[in-house]
């Protein structure tokens, strides 16, 4: 048997039990943001990013004993009940103003403002779009 084969069948060892306690923190570091604890809002703070991309920095301290687990169901379950909700409120809201705008300036314009509106509001998401592609592929649009 060689000398050295036990200094480095320890090292292989050594080397393997660091990369799985490295595993393991980057593990715990990625679970720690969704914690739902007393006082803290991450279901809103996700909601926040996946709707308008903002980052709001939550608490990652574990201050509750009784923690509830966001799986991936729970989570598109209540987002599409969000989005449901929002988009019922929006439809009738948009009836309503319609109606009374269209009996008091006629159809015409009504056509023409929520033209305009809908540029304004689907440009800068478009916008966002285009920059979130091109950063994530690394990729610029034009050759």
């Amino acid at each position: 048997m060689h000398p050295q084969i036990h200094e480095q069948m320890a090292k292989q060892r050594m080397d393997g039990l660091q990369r799985e306690a490295a595993a393991i923190q980057r593990m715990n570091r990625a679970n720690s943001g969704l914690d739902n604890q007393v006082g803290n809002h991450s279901f809103t703070h996700t909601l926040w990013y996946l709707l308008i991309g903002q980052h709001i920095p939550a608490s990652s301290q574990n201050l509750s004993p009784l923690r509830e687990e966001y799986d991936l169901g729970k989570l598109q379950a209540r987002l599409n009940a969000t989005i449901r909700v929002v988009g019922l409120v929006a439809l009738g809201l948009g009836l309503l103003i319609g109606g009374f705008l269209t009996s008091s300036f006629g159809l015409v314009p009504i056509v023409l403002l929520s033209g305009i509106i809908l540029l304004v509001v689907s440009l800068p998401i478009l916008m966002r779009s285009v920059w979130m592609l091109r950063k994530h592929t690394g990729m610029p649009l034009q050759r």
